[in-house]
């Protein structure tokens, strides 16, 4: 096997967990849904190697690049986007001319619309050192945390209908998020990094899912709060 398929079954893992994602969730169960928003995770975690793993083999390459993408667009965009519509958004309709129009399958769509748009503009004009919008990874595990941290009924549906896709429109804006992968690759090696894979582990162990839940909804507000403070500064001066 050339070392340039190593990284690329992490990429294909990506976007089989994704569809997997999509089989369970539409069970229709509880578990079903859990599982799918677990399934959305790892696809997450494998998409956090693969580029990493082509590095350090050195055998990046653009179809590597391209295949991400569209293993993204699966694991972050549909995946999420059907979970939401299949545990919070399925009973949302508005009349119209006397029949009931499905919006929750309108707002559902937001999030692979705008995950493609994001992977796309991603590709084009890429950044060096930050995020221009919210990574769709990001937002896809935003979406997992909240089914697993949240089961259905545990948020008001009104409340989930406007926050999702706003979540999705992140993605397509133009504020800036930073690259934690980068600090942590960079500054942390050796026992620094094992120590805060021991400690987060120790932490994951006794608040499971909550941990990533708060750490990814401060990044999330962190890109927010940047925005806020950059918007202040520029009407100042």
């Amino acid at each position: 096997m050339k070392a340039a398929w190593i990284p690329n079954l992490l990429t294909l893992g990506n976007l089989t967990c994704g569809f997997v994602s999509i089989i369970f969730s539409s069970l229709g169960t509880p578990e079903g849904y859990q599982v799918g928003a677990v399934l959305i995770l790892l696809a997450a975690l494998l998409d956090g190697f693969d580029g990493q793993v082509a590095r350090w083999l050195r055998v990046d390459s653009p179809m590597g690049k391209e295949l991400d993408s569209l293993a993204d667009c699966v694991a972050f965009g549909v995946a999420p986007g059907y979970l939401a519509y299949k545990t919070y958004l399925v009973k949302i309709s508005l009349p119209l001319m006397g029949r009931p129009v499905e919006l929750g399958i309108l707002l559902a769509a937001v999030f692979p619309i705008c995950a493609a748009y994001r992977l796309a503009r991603f590709n084009v004009r890429p950044s060096q050192h930050s995020f221009v919008g919210l990574p769709s990874p990001v937002a896809g595990i935003l979406v997992g945390l909240v089914i697993l941290c949240f089961p259905h009924g545990n948020i008001p549906t009104a409340l989930f209908a406007v926050l999702f896709p706003l979540a999705g429109l992140l993605m397509i804006s133009t504020i800036g998020y930073s690259k934690p992968q980068s600090f942590i690759l960079k500054n942390l090696h050796g026992l620094r990094l094992a120590g805060l894979v021991a400690l987060f582990a120790l932490l994951f162990f006794l608040f499971r899912f909550w941990l990533i839940f708060l750490a990814v909804s401060v990044y999330v507000l962190s890109g927010l709060v940047g925005c806020l403070i950059q918007f202040i500064e520029d009407r100042r001066y």
